[in-house]
């Protein structure tokens, strides 16, 4: 298969054909997943950071809803080259 070179909007680029992009499109699935776990989470023991006196958790609010964002914004656009680019 011929492969073609794609560009996110974030302006990382990734040569591809079909099967790379239905691998690439699992993957960001899996960490967009893990995020969201993480999420609904972090209050959990595991994930605060406890010491003199504070308690904190280890990753924020934003950097979560952030990084949940980002990778809804990708799937979306390897959604979009597979449906608009691959036979």
């Amino acid at each position: 298969m011929k492969k073609h070179l794609f560009k996110f909007s974030s302006g990382e680029r990734v040569e591809a054909d079909k099967n790379d992009l239905y691998a690439l499109l699992e993957q960001n699935r899996q960490y967009l997943d893990n995020y969201l776990e993480l999420s609904s989470s972090m209050y959990d023991d595991e994930y605060v950071a406890r010491g003199n006196g504070f308690c904190d958790t280890k990753f924020s609010e934003s950097f979560l809803d952030e990084q949940v964002s980002n990778y809804q914004k990708r799937i979306a656009e390897i959604q979009s080259w597979i449906d608009n680019y691959c036979e």
